[in-house]
């Protein structure tokens, strides 16, 4: 047993503990942390995955560490009950981050391709712990002029954003937000509020099928399909603390068409980190739109990953080389897909691009089986739909093999509506 805890382990340092069940359950935390950190503490120090201080001493290092395992594990609990098909445990390399910090990571990742870019590098990740161990979120529960301040900064700071975007929906923002009773806010919020205003800026020469335009499938999907065994699937990769899912998602899909198409002879790797460093349109490690990736590859190609290796995994762009020698990928443009039938199509061809939400605890603490429910729709990750059966998408993730079904994730089918985790939303697919 732990005899006796910390000046520092005398008080809960976050939110949302229930700090007398923690000190019933403390002994079983700390055997729970000591496995986790056996098999996943050096995955999770090497991609910023797990938050320290310098400021701490390493007995209260410990205690933080601690309480975070006991709210993961509350968390898993209550997903569980949605879920009963899937496997969800404290063994995953994100047990040591908070939901919020989760959220945050995952939602520097992906942007909508509904979107446009301004400035490179807003919201990056950066997981930190205070001097207390709490998470440092700012407080604007209350209407003191400090928070309204703040607000209506933020507001004015978005209107002036989109204006000069020129995307023609110049109405305000700022007193709807401050309308909104200023409680638990947090980036995501200012996220959901201006994803939906902004629109398309996609580069005109790009060919491009919109999914109502796409021929009607005249024969049924195969009964299953599996990329994920073929030899034109290259292994899973782990994107570290950068927001790259965008361009791991775009690359892995096109050189797996393009290895489909050449009759499955051999798969040529090429370079995410090209597109993390040279894709202008993106935005690095602060997130990407997939088919932005596309239209990069179809104008200026792409180097192979030997030539220019993957070096972002702790969330810093490097400048853009060009030493490297671009080869075709063989990618003539992209097709937009709509709803189930539309993407088990595209899957009988090759891999698919498609976007989910990850960014909660089903995502997180993720170890096996399938997922029938998440708890948001909220877009924030980008991924690949490699297969299918008769009752589930599998899809590839870039998390590393540590994470889930040796990299890989099966999502319940859906006919109807958004699909589990959104997956229906916002899908693309490259012509080869």
């Amino acid at each position: 047993m732990i005899s006796s805890m910390p000046a520092f382990a005398q008080k809960p340092l976050h939110a949302g503990i229930d700090y007398q069940q923690y000190l019933k359950a403390i002994d079983t935390t700390q055997a729970d942390l000591d496995e986790w950190r056996k098999k996943y503490g050096d995955t999770a120090q090497k991609n910023g995955w797990w938050p320290v201080s310098k400021d701490r001493s390493a007995d209260d290092q410990e205690e933080d560490l601690r309480q975070r395992i006991f709210l993961t594990k509350q968390s898993i609990s209550a997903q569980q009950a949605a879920n009963p098909n899937a496997n969800f445990s404290i063994m995953t390399p994100f047990s040591a981050l908070t939901d919020t910090e989760f959220d945050t990571y995952v939602l520097n990742s992906f942007i909508g391709r509904n979107s446009t870019k301004s400035d490179k590098g807003t919201t990056k990740y950066q997981p930190t712990a205070t001097a207390t161990g709490s998470e440092s979120i700012t407080d604007l529960s209350d209407n003191s002029s400090d928070n309204v301040s703040f607000v209506k900064s933020l507001g004015s700071f978005v209107d002036t954003l989109i204006n000069k975007l020129s995307m023609g929906t110049g109405q305000s923002v700022s007193n709807n937000f401050i309308d909104a009773n200023l409680i638990s806010y947090k980036f995501s919020d200012v996220w959901n509020w201006l994803q939906p205003r902004l629109t398309s800026t996609l580069t005109a020469n790009t060919p491009v099928t919109e999914a109502s335009s796409l021929p009607e499938t005249t024969e049924k999907s195969s009964t299953s399909v599996d990329w994920s065994t073929s030899e034109c699937m290259a292994p899973i990769q782990n994107q570290g603390s950068c927001g790259s899912c965008w361009a791991f998602a775009t690359v892995s899909a096109v050189e797996s068409a393009q290895c489909i198409a050449n009759g499955n002879s051999s798969l040529t790797k090429y370079s995410v980190q090209q597109l993390v460093s040279c894709d202008t349109r993106n935005w690095g490690c602060d997130g990407g739109i997939p088919v932005y990736a596309f239209d990069f590859m179809l104008q200026n190609g792409l180097c192979t990953e030997d030539s220019y290796p993957y070096t972002s995994n702790r969330g810093v762009e490097d400048t853009c080389r060009s030493s490297c020698n671009s080869q075709d990928t063989g990618i003539t443009g992209y097709s937009q897909l709509s709803g189930e039938a539309e993407l088990l199509s595209a899957i009988d061809e090759h891999p698919v691009v498609v976007a989910v939400a990850a960014g909660n605890v089903v995502w997180k603490q993720y170890t096996g089986g399938l997922v029938s429910s998440c708890s948001t729709t909220r877009l924030d990750h980008a991924v690949v739909a490699v297969g299918y059966d008769s009752s589930s998408i599998k899809i590839r993730n870039s998390w590393g093999t540590n994470w889930g079904e040796d990299g890989y994730m099966r999502l319940a089918r859906s006919s109807s509506g958004d699909g589990t985790c959104g997956m229906m939303l916002e899908m693309s697919t490259p012509q080869m």
